[in-house]
């Protein structure tokens, strides 16, 4: 890695003399990165041609905020300067995202940049030719402030087969998981604490006891099953100490390994002498009624269900708490909602760089403009605030250098919560003041045990076994999504069974392809 790595500076140093020499126009920093063509038919360009005006489609994830199309006329303007381009941005829900999203790219709809991640089709795309190229030139030429700021290792980890389809966001992130309870409720009951699995079953207990017309934890959609078998599977994971277990990406194909095996053993995750464990825990909370017998098929995340009052509880990552701790200070002050750490001892995770990110359509008619418009995102100041914090004096103030205030517009466009996460920056990043309380203490409390996982950037090449992939999807999809909810009056029985289709499905073939990848990315990636 770290020879590819000063590779790729000496080639963006290189690109920059050539261009010094060759006399152009530098397409340097925010304000001008590009100039139109000249017009006087002698005169070499000053840079990309930006002389038509493009309009570019852009896909996010999650529901379209109420001011979104405030903010964008903000950020158009300043693009439509800047690059001669605005954004159309549609929005994909998370009830729909993991069924629509595979399908635009086969829709012959016009469109041009997208949100991706390790976790959101990223592996998937980039190998079916879905996302386009990023080479070193074109980053040079229409992303110039990119070049200059993105981590050297984050381009590293972007790679599929060599390439790099993804700007990856420029911000180092923990992930943890965090409970949301309503303190008016815990008062009520005399629960003092969430730190812990017992403080959370006696809370949620005590709703199903006393609040009829509420749902301890509203799961809903399948991002939320993940966080809540990950509670689960990460504690007992974590016991094993160095021999915890990996879930090699993409987890919907449910083959993991342990992190200190050299010979990447793989099995799947079934096969784990932890998966019953978890399992007999997470049924113990659905037959204790602590979310809804409709789970499997409710579409509304458990955060949107806490912000209606439908729920007691919420599990989520400590970002989207700290929006959504912003918003519900300000619309519902007499819940004194209150944040506790959900992780149960276990280590918080060093994500990736491609935790996050965006990409370019492969049949984009404007794949330049697109990543001019990506690099103004992440790098422009003022485009960069307005898609993650919304407009200032309206949704937020500033509080000094690193630091924000939430206004009452806030809820109308929440801090961090757009789907602006592949374009974070820590060059601007702003932290919300008066936010959650002890957030600073549960940063540190992560940051003394947080882990970066061995098989982090390991990415899976299934070219030679999509039907497999696509048979064991399938089963992650149905079958699987009933166990990860505790939906089982038969743990073992309907252990053996999902293990008798994912046979028939081909788990084999897939497990012989992993431990071959595994291998070889274990030799290319040697423990420093």
């Amino acid at each position: 890695m770290k020879k590819s790595a000063k590779l790729l500076a000496l080639v963006l140093a290189l690109a920059l003399v050539l261009t010094a020499f060759a006399g152009c126009g530098g397409t340097g920093t925010s304000g001008s990165a590009a100039t139109p063509a000249s017009t006087s038919g002698s005169e070499p360009a000053a840079g990309p041609d930006i002389s038509e005006e493009v309009t570019l489609t852009m896909y996010l994830i999650g529901d379209r905020p109420v001011d979104n199309d405030l903010v964008f006329e903000k950020i158009n303007e300043r693009l439509k300067e800047e690059i001669n381009a605005t954004i159309d941005v549609k929005f994909m829900s998370w009830s729909e995202y993991e069924q629509k999203y595979p399908l635009i790219f086969a829709s012959g709809e016009d469109w041009d940049m997208i949100f991706t991640a390790d976790w959101c089709f990223y592996n998937a795309q980039a190998t079916k030719q879905g996302f386009w190229e990023i080479t070193p030139e074109a980053l040079q030429t229409y992303a110039p402030m990119t070049a200059e700021t993105m981590y050297p290792e984050a381009w590293e980890q972007a790679k599929v087969d060599g390439k790099v389809y993804m700007l990856p966001m420029n911000y180092q992130e923990l992930t943890a998981y965090v409970w949301m309870a309503r303190g008016d409720l815990m008062d009520k009951y005399g629960i003092e604490s969430l730190d812990t699995f017992d403080g959370a079953e006696e809370y949620m207990q005590a709703i199903v006891d006393n609040e009829p017309s509420m749902i301890p934890l509203d799961v809903g959609s399948d991002y939320d099953r993940q966080f809540v078998f990950d509670l689960f599977w990460n504690v007992e994971s974590n016991a094993k100490g160095d021999a915890r277990y990996a879930v090699l990406p993409p987890t919907n194909l449910l083959n993991c390994v342990s992190s200190n095996d050299p010979e990447a053993n793989v099995m799947t995750t079934l096969d784990t002498d932890i998966f019953m464990t978890t399992l007999n825990k997470v049924k113990d909370w659905r037959d204790r009624g602590f979310w809804s017998r409709n789970a499997v098929v409710n579409t509304q995340n458990n955060t949107e269900s806490f912000q209606a009052g439908k729920s007691a509880l919420a599990v989520m990552n400590i970002n989207t708490a700290k929006s959504l701790y912003a918003t519900l200070q300000a619309e519902h002050p007499e819940w004194d909602v209150r944040v506790f750490d959900a992780m149960n001892g276990a280590p918080a995770t060093i994500q990736s760089y491609l935790a996050n990110g965006m990409s370019i359509f492969s049949k984009s008619k404007n794949p330049e403009r697109a990543l001019m418009a990506l690099d103004y995102l992440r790098n422009d100041e003022i485009c960069h605030n307005l898609f993650c914090y919304g407009i200032e004096g309206v949704h937020w103030e500033a509080v000094g250098e690193h630091g924000l205030k939430s206004l009452p517009d806030s809820t109308n466009y929440a801090y961090d919560s757009n789907c602006n996460w592949g374009v974070r920056n820590d060059k601007f990043w702003r932290t919300v003041e008066g936010g959650i309380p002890n957030a600073e203490e549960l940063t540190e409390n992560w940051k003394a045990t947080a882990r970066s996982g061995r098989y982090l950037t390991f990415v899976f090449d299934d070219s030679a076994v999509k039907n497999e992939v696509a048979a064991v999807s399938e089963i992650y999809n149905s079958d699987y999504k009933l166990l990860q909810l505790g939906f089982t009056d038969d743990p073992e029985g309907d252990v053996a069974k999902l293990k008798t289709k994912l046979e028939a499905a081909g788990i084999n073939a897939l497990q012989e392809a992993f431990h071959t990848q595994a291998l070889t990315f274990l030799e290319n990636n040697p423990v420093e």
